[in-house]
């Protein structure tokens, strides 16, 4: 490992080899396999620097001192060494016999040659290239040469290059942006005798009924798992036994004939309810896994074959119609189509409130891509309380460490195909692809739903009804066994799936023209206030703060017409801490103090100038005055450490209040899915996500992305099953989206802000069935007579045992219209014998949106919390996986530990409390 220096104190950790546990795909199960891996040569005319593979060309020319950090200032757009050069990477390997050189992953088109001899191109990401080698030597050449002539029919990320969270580069190719270059996953060498395993592809059928209640392990029908396992044979074809095995108990062997080539082979084993118990949702119960293997024994020459998968055993259908109607599911078992209804999930016979996030790919540099971080991110969903994620078809197929982190903590997953913003060509390439990726990843029990695209609307006899007719026929044939979608969102389907379940029938696959609405995206809040990359005219635009909140008692649960809400949002930055190692101290500004860049029009914005902000897509002025006041442009172009802090504090504040009424509204109404736009970001600068870039080797992330306040709210409240919140005329509510029926109590306390005193206000038992979806609606006079400028409300769920399940601040004024005196805060780091943290934060008065920041690896337990004096504990859990040893991380968490709150940010200039402690 060594630490390259960028300029302004950032630094980029590299491996010399990157490998990760987690990146690497299964690979094709041969006699023997030898990774490439690791060092390689890359050249262009006149120059060659060392690469690393997996990897991209814009990390390896960083790596090797030929450019500035890629992510810092305005360095993304200094393209000259990597865009218009054919750039050729080079190794060498040894021979092995019957070899097939092998890549998982090659970005974007490429020329492959072999002791100078070319076997073929790549033009396809999310493709894996084979080619059988022959007549080789002791010691081969490799050469992969990037040549942007290659034509790819835009099959790579297409976020490569910019999106409204992405760095715009320069750099194009088929008209269309782009950014790396390299090869990006895993290399290979794979000896093959008589038989080698590509795939091995085990399905999970519920032998059952339809089932509309919750599934008991023990007391099931079972399951069946129908397996298929692709073979690469020799030229001869061959002979032998295929056994699965299983960790549950069922085998079987068979003996099976292979032509010479590509064949598949398809068997089915039992796994009874006394074999194996269910897997569930985050929240709704365990995971558990079981492994199952696949082993090829030829009758002759060759070596014994073997690969392995991991399955779970639940049953997910996509509800469009009625099914807590027994005359509907009777009439519907033999029907195909979808219903208008509404949308949402059945695991297991239990209905699913679905709440999360859309995925974006963590990078844009491949070389720089880290396994742990993906595992964190996963795990920081469902410690939020997330049950969905979706993964939007702009961006990756993303690595098998996020899929099985997925898989181990129940995260249900909303799976686009790879497609937004151009259509598919139904090409025998884009064919393999959707094949290949199906096989690769259709194992996975968190995997529920398989869509064409996003927001394509598929419609039939469009140039969209490819979506129907090329991309999910393909998905179809290669995945019966769970939920097929048109597009995120869709109207469904009109044949081509059984209506109960949504689950393909073999039909062939067509789409309504129209319908009723069940799913939808949006609505969304722009950024606006400066003439930046995604708001070209720099118009301020302001909208309502909806606070205090509209609430409107309504009617909710399954029953009744529902939707299901997959994308909403609003633009925010990142914290000081993540966005400063990327900007000059000088550009230490929301304006980097350059007002006066123009912007040119087009589909996609391109500004001119040195001014940095304005590449870092979406201004956050808009909330800043929304929630915390005018402050003019003096305000937004006033640069320095302070002025920073509180611009970005301010500005993730207002994103996590405004997010937080849109959802406390759509749980008010017969929502059955919210999946917020978006999850996480891509860089350390401007996005749409409650959580920060996360690669550890960046200074100032921390490893999976560092929560911002919204994600915390997830945590206390919004994203709880059993929550409450009130608004408008004292109507309050009490929400369980849970499948358990809840018994407790609701207290609503107010905390005035100058005295400190916290009066109980209202407090009413609640017992509610089991949901989602069943509501309790109170009306409360003294809410209603709330002062919010002198006070703010709390809504306290408690269960029957005591235990706080969900804890809501209620704000009745914007946080610029509150009365606070100013506090003073500190805040100390401790470590107990037992090595755990703690932030022990003091005050004199009541303080609002307390939030703690440190460049420790780990999760504070709470979060932009309401203070009373003199003060709390708050605890922090430092992650397993920081790159740092425990007495240095102890270090770095007491060392950049700081505290602000909206008192810090009243004033005009900086005070202790806003600096580290």
């Amino acid at each position: 490992m060594r630490r390259a220096y960028t300029g302004a104190g950032l630094f980029v950790f590299t491996l010399d080899v990157v490998h990760g546990s987690g990146l690497r795909d299964n690979p094709i199960a041969g006699d023997a396999i030898r990774y490439l891996d690791g060092r390689w040569l890359a050249s262009t005319p006149g120059l060659s620097i060392p690469a690393t593979v997996p990897g991209d060309l814009v990390s390896d020319l960083h790596a090797a001192d030929m450019i500035g950090n890629p992510l810092y200032e305005l360095n993304w757009l200094n393209s000259s060494l990597w865009d218009d050069n054919v750039w050729t990477y080079s190794t060498s390997f040894e021979a092995m016999p019957n070899a097939v050189l092998v890549f998982d992953g090659v970005k974007m088109g490429a020329e492959v040659k072999v002791n100078g001899l070319t076997l073929g191109t790549m033009t396809d990401q999310f493709l894996r290239y084979t080619f059988p080698l022959e007549s080789l030597k002791e010691t081969n050449s490799l050469e992969v040469s990037f040549d942007k002539k290659i034509v790819c029919d835009g099959r790579w990320m297409a976020c490569s290059g910019g999106w409204d969270w992405a760095p715009y580069s320069d750099t194009k190719q088929e008209d269309t942006r782009t950014f790396t270059k390299g090869i990006w996953k895993s290399v290979y060498i794979v000896s093959i005798g008589a038989a080698a395993i590509e795939h091995f592809v085990p399905h999970v059928f519920f032998k059952g009924g339809y089932p509309v209640n919750m599934l008991v392990d023990g007391d099931h029908s079972g399951f069946e798992v129908r397996s298929r396992v692709h073979f690469y044979a020799s030229k001869q074809g061959t002979s032998g036994t295929l056994s699965i095995g299983t960790e549950w108990g069922a085998s079987l062997s068979q003996r099976i004939e292979l032509p010479s080539g590509r064949s598949s082979v398809a068997i089915k084993l039992e796994a009874s309810a006394s074999q194996v118990k269910l897997w569930w949702p985050s929240g709704m119960g365990a995971q558990p896994l079981y492994r199952i293997s696949a082993t090829f024994t030829p009758d002759v020459s060759g070596e014994i074959v073997s690969t392995e998968r991991r399955i779970g055993f639940r049953f997910v259908a996509l509800v469009t119609g009625n099914d807590t109607d027994d005359a509907y599911r009777q009439k519907a078992v033999d029907e195909e189509g979808s219903d208008a209804h509404g949308m949402y999930f059945r695991v297991n016979g239990a209905i699913i409130f679905s709440r999360g996030a859309n995925m974006i790919p963590m990078e844009e540099i491949e070389g720089w891509m880290d396994a742990g971080a993906h595992a964190e991110l996963v795990k920081s969903a469902a410690a939020a309380n997330f049950n969905t994620l979706r993964v939007w078809g702009g961006g990756m197929f993303l690595p098998d460490v996020w899929y099985d982190t997925c898989d181990e903590l129940g995260l249900l997953v909303y799976h686009d195909m790879q497609y937004a913003g151009q259509n598919p060509r139904a090409t025998p390439t884009q064919d393999s692809e959707l094949r290949h990726q199906v096989r690769r990843l259709s194992h996975h029990a968190s995997i529920v739903i398989w869509d064409g695209c996003n927001e394509c609307q598929v419609k039939m006899g469009t140039d969209t009804g490819i979506y129907a007719t090329f991309v999910m026929t393909v998905v179809a044939q290669e995945d019966k066994s769970r939920v097929v979608w048109p597009s995120c969102p869709a109207l469904g389907w009109t044949t081509g799936v059984h209506k109960l379940t949504q689950f393909p029938n073999g039909n062939n696959l067509t789409t309504p023209d129209y319908g009723g609405l069940i799913e939808v995206h949006g609505p969304y809040q722009h950024g606006t206030g400066f003439p930046a990359v995604n708001n070209h005219g720099g118009v301020l635009q302001l909208f309502d703060s909806d606070i205090p909140l509209k609430l409107q008692e309504t009617k909710t649960g399954p029953a009744l017409q529902n939707l299901f809400t997959s994308e909403f949002g609003g633009a925010v930055m990142s914290s000081f801490e993540s966005m400063s190692p990327t900007l000059d101290p000088k550009h230490w500004s929301l304006h980097a103090g350059q007002p006066s860049d123009t912007c040119e029009d087009g589909p996609t914005v391109q500004c001119k100038g040195a001014n940095v902000m304005a590449q870092r897509n979406y201004p956050c002025d808009n909330f800043v005055e929304v929630f915390f006041g005018k402050s003019g442009a003096s305000h937004f172009n006033s640069s320095g450490e302070f002025t920073f802090k509180k611009q970005l504090y301010q500005c993730m504040l207002g994103h996590a209040l405004h997010i937080k009424g849109k959802i406390e509204g759509l749980r008010a109404s017969n929502s059955f899915g919210v999946i917020v736009w978006q999850y996480n970001e891509i860089w350390p600068t401007g996005g749409w996500g409650s959580i920060e870039y996360g690669n550890p080797k960046f200074d100032g992330q921390v490893i999976g992305g560092r929560w911002k306040p919204l994600h915390y709210w997830y945590k206390s409240s919004i994203f709880q099953d059993v929550m409450a919140t009130c608004g408008q005329n004292g109507v309050c509510y009490v929400k369980n989206d849970s499948p358990f029926p809840f018994t407790g109590t609701l207290v609503l306390n107010s905390t005035h802000f100058q005295t400190g005193i916290v009066t109980t206000l209202y407090k009413v038992n609640v017992v509610l069935p089991a949901g989602p979806g069943t509501t309790k609606w109170v009306q409360s006079e003294a809410v209603q007579n709330l002062d919010g400028v002198g006070e703010i409300l709390q809504a306290v769920v408690i269960d029957g045992s005591g235990t706080v399940v969900s804890q809501n601040t209620i704000p009745f004024a914007t946080p610029e219209k509150m009365i606070l005196k100013k506090a003073v805060l500190s805040v100390e780091a401790t470590k107990d014998c037992g090595g755990h943290y703690t932030a022990l934060v003091k005050s004199d008065a009541v303080a609002v949106y307390v939030t703690l920041t440190t460049l420790a690896h780990g999760i504070f337990e709470d979060n932009a919390f309401l203070l009373l004096p003199p003060g709390r504990a708050v605890k922090f859990m430092p992650s397993a996986l920081s790159p740092h040893s425990n007495e240095t991380a102890f270090e770095r968490f007491q060392k950049s530990l700081r505290v602000e709150d909206v008192s810090v940010y009243k004033g005009e200039g900086p005070t202790p409390s806003a600096q580290y402690v």
